[in-house]
């Protein structure tokens, strides 16, 4: 189980750059685009006793005997570039780059567990699928990150202004257009993300996982997403 998840899209501001280019009847070159994910350490633990996982999930009438939490940081600076002949100026982006971070991942079992191999191994194989569902999205995420950022920078193009006081808005605009596009894949990114977790919570799986170790042996059960979405499953051993 999981205790609801959510993105924080964090922006930071424009800095002034320079340009080769004297004004927009020349195409300036295209932006450098930059993306990378920051996945921090799975914390562990099993300290936590049923009770308290219950009254940290908090959600009526559920007792889990485990959970994940994390949350996806989108994280985007722009700069942009200018250079002008003292009658034109043109201002492009130079240069965007993107963070697609996992903040705080953790996952609990129950220190009830402790002593029952066959249900802590079923817990924790469900928490770790949680986590390797955030892993995937994010390592997924990147190269439609980069394809969305670089169609909005050529988009922006050059924009031309005839006064140097009005770099700074041309800008802020171009700002404004990255800042779209790194939104609505953030959406997107975080649509895909909830599906899996929804799915991953199945009733189906909960089922599985309570007739998992009716016979004290976890034998050949795995989690019910496996089925259709085996490249998560290639280790819940590991953190």
């Amino acid at each position: 189980m999981k205790l609801p998840l959510s993105v924080t899209l964090l922006l930071c501001a424009l800095a002034p750059g320079t340009a080769t280019a004297q004004s927009c009847s020349t195409k300036p070159p295209p932006a450098t685009v930059i993306v990378k994910s920051e996945m921090l350490p799975l914390e562990i633990s099993e300290d936590r006793n049923f009770g308290e996982l219950t009254r940290m999930f908090k959600k009526p009438g559920a007792h889990p005997a485990g959970l994940y939490t994390g949350a996806v940081a989108v994280m985007h600076s722009a700069q942009y570039r200018w250079a002008g002949n003292g009658r034109e100026y043109c201002v492009s982006v130079d240069t965007v780059e993107v963070t697609l971070r996992l903040q705080e991942p953790k996952m609990y079992v129950g220190r009830e567990l402790a002593d029952d191999r066959c249900a802590r191994q079923s817990v924790w194989e469900h928490e770790i699928l949680h986590y390797r569902i955030d892993q995937d999205v994010l390592k997924r995420y990147i190269p439609i990150a980069e394809r969305a950022v670089e169609y909005a920078a050529r988009q922006a193009g050059g924009v031309s202004v005839s006064r140097e006081s009005d770099i700074q808005r041309a800008g802020e605009r171009m700002a404004r257009s990255i800042r779209q596009s790194v939104e609505r894949f953030a959406r997107d990114m975080q649509s895909e993300r909830d599906s899996l977790h929804e799915r991953h919570d199945s009733r189906e799986e909960y089922a599985r996982t309570a007739a998992a170790c009716a016979d004290g042996n976890l034998g050949t059960s795995r989690p019910v997403l496996c089925a259709t979405e085996s490249r998560l499953c290639t280790d819940l051993q590991r953190p």
